[in-house]
C-alpha cells in the first residue's frame, strides 16, 4: 500500500484512547494483560534455499520446552524493501497479538500480491520453517494480514484450512465468493466503518451471511480510523486475544 503511515497527531492520540477503552471493557482487562507482556525479540532471517526475507517476533517467555502458537502476518502492498515486513510486525501485529505468546512470522511478499502462486508457496514455505525452528503447537496457527494481506488472508486460509486454525481479517476486501465457501475454521473480521480505500459494505455483507449459515464469524466494525492509521488498529487487535484463544480450545 503506497504512502502507508502510522497513527500519529492529537486526533489519532484520540482515537487510540478510544480505541484502548473499548477493548478494554471488549475483554475484561486483557488490553491491560497486554500492555503488561514482555516485547518479543525480533529476529531477521534469510530462508534458504530461496533468499526469502522472514522477520520472526520470538516471545520473551519462549524457551523452546512448551509448544507455542505461530501467528503468520501477510503485510500491506507497498514497495517491498529487504525485511519490509517488519514495520507491519513492529507496528500492528506484534504489540496487538503479543499476549497469544506466540511466535509470529511476517514474510516479504515476493510475487503480484498474496494471492499469487509464488506468494502461496512462500507462506507455506515459512510455517513449515517455523515449525522446525520453532516449538509450535500445530493446532494453534493463525494467518492475518491487514490491506493486501488481509486479501491475501481471505485467499490463503480458504485454500489450506489444514494448515491454519484460524484467521484475522483486517481491512481487507473478502474473496468475490468468499460467502460460498466451506469455512472449517472461526475467523475475525475488523474493518472501519471510515475506511475510504476499502468500504465496509463488502466485508460486512460476508460476515453477514456466513454467521447466517451458522459460521463461526466475529465482525468487528471500527471507528474513526482510515485505511493508513495502521497502528491505530493495535487495541483491537488485542481485544480478539481472548477470543482466538477460546476458539483454539474449542
Amino acid at each position: 500500500m503506497r504512502g502507508m503511515r502510522f497513527l500519529r497527531g492529537p486526533g489519532a492520540a484520540r482515537a487510540l484512547l478510544v480505541g484502548l477503552a473499548a477493548a478494554a471493557l471488549g475483554t475484561g482487562g486483557g488490553a491491560a494483560r497486554a500492555v503488561a507482556a514482555k516485547p518479543s525479540t525480533i529476529r531477521e532471517e534469510v530462508l534458504q534455499p530461496g533468499g526469502l526475507r522472514v522477520t520472526f517476533a520470538v516471545p520473551a517467555a519462549y524457551d523452546g520446552t512448551t509448544p507455542v502458537p505461530l501467528v503468520v502476518a501477510l503485510h500491506f502492498a507497498g514497495k517491498v524493501t529487504p525485511f519490509f515486513g517488519k514495520g507491519f510486525l513492529t507496528a500492528l501485529v506484534e504489540p496487538g497479538l503479543r499476549d497469544l505468546g506466540a511466535v509470529i512470522a511476517a514474510p516479504d511478499c515476493r510475487g503480484r500480491g498474496w494471492t499469487d502462486p509464488a506468494s502461496e508457496t512462500d507462506v507455506l514455505a515459512v510455517v513449515d520453517e517455523a515449525m522446525r525452528t520453532y516449538r509450535i503447537d500445530p493446532a494453534r496457527v493463525l494467518l492475518t494480514g491487514y490491506s493486501m494481506g488481509a486479501m491475501g488472508t481471505w485467499y490463503l486460509a480458504a485454500r489450506h484450512q489444514d494448515r491454519f486454525s484460524a484467521a484475522l481479517i483486517v481491512s481487507g476486501l473478502p474473496l468475490a465468493r468468499a460467502a460460498e465457501i466451506d469455512w472449517r475454521i472461526p475467523l475475525y473480521i475488523i474493518h472501519s466503518r471510515d475506511d475510504e480505500r476499502l468500504l465496509l459494505k463488502p466485508t460486512a455483507d460476508v460476515a453477514r451471511q456466513l454467521q447466517a449459515r451458522g459460521d463461526d464469524v466475529r465482525l468487528v466494525v471500527v471507528n474513526g480510523l482510515t485505511h493508513y492509521q495502521v497502528s491505530g488498529f493495535v487495541p483491537y487487535l488485542r481485544a480478539a486475544v481472548p477470543w482466538i484463544e477460546r476458539a483454539w480450545r474449542r
